[in-house]
């Protein structure tokens, strides 16, 4: 259903503050201090802020600091690197950030295990530092397609989803939805474009019982979201991929 209740005349931005702009955070990490120093600099140089971390540290930082992407040191050798990529995939609060591993001449089949491990990106050295920064310029230019204010409320072109209410506005009409449709929207609009599987969701929408949820009653939910969503866009804004999950592509 979609309520033709507009919010009140006061802007955005007064109500709720925007965060200020900042430089777009990217972790790096390696056992290498050279390797920080030389990446790092073309990172920062290119407009980006970098953070070096530790194999042990790098999904927790990940979790805390939401960068932009995660880069990879990934030498011969290094089963360190591939339990990270694991990690970082694996888990529902880091999943949706973009990994570039960085392999080192002579790896052997690192290459396959970092795909396997699903690795959103491969650069083999030594390549041209452009390749990168294009790389990570365009994961920033979808980043900027949304953000999140200071209370914590997400926006994302005509979508605008309050945290504290669980209220969710298009063009300032809002969507009546239940809170796990809430939950499940609000995972694919923070990462549009980003195929999330059926687990992945359930894991969103229903923590406290992820283990114990049959990963098809996600199809249900999708569905009843799908159409309070065209009923009010007019259009389809969740993709089905088969075989894969959904995800937030709207045709705007």
């Amino acid at each position: 259903m979609c309520r033709a209740r507009e919010r009140g005349s006061q802007p955005y931005g007064a109500a709720n503050p925007v965060l200020p702009l900042m430089r777009p955070l990217v972790l790096i990490s390696s056992k290498d201090p050279d390797f920080f120093l030389v990446f790092g600099h073309i990172l920062s140089v290119a407009g980006f802020d970098t953070q070096l971390t530790g194999d042990k540290e790098v999904a927790r930082l990940t979790e805390v600091a939401k960068p932009l992407a995660v880069i990879l040191d990934c030498q011969a050798g290094d089963g360190a690197v591939i339990k990270q990529c694991i990690l970082l995939k694996s888990t529902a609060a880091t999943n949706g950030t973009p990994v570039a591993g960085l392999v080192a001449p002579g790896s052997g089949k690192l290459h396959l295990d970092l795909i396997k491990a699903g690795v959103d990106e491969i650069f083999s050295r030594p390549f041209a530092p452009e390749q990168l920064l294009t790389w990570l310029q365009g994961r920033a230019g979808t980043a900027k397609l949304s953000r999140e204010t200071v209370s914590g409320d997400l926006v994302q072109g005509d979508f605008r989803l309050e945290h504290r209410t669980h209220q969710t506005f298009f063009r300032q009409k809002e969507i009546m939805m239940p809170p796990i449709e809430f939950r499940l929207l609000r995972s694919l609009l923070a990462n549009p474009g980003k195929v999330f599987s059926r687990e992945a969701l359930v894991a969103t929408a229903w923590p406290e019982h992820a283990a114990a949820t049959d990963v098809r009653g996600v199809d249900v939910h999708i569905a009843r979201l799908r159409k309070r969503l065209r009923a009010c866009v007019g259009s389809d804004v969740i993709r089905t991929v088969r075989s894969a999950g959904y995800a937030f592509a709207p045709d705007w």
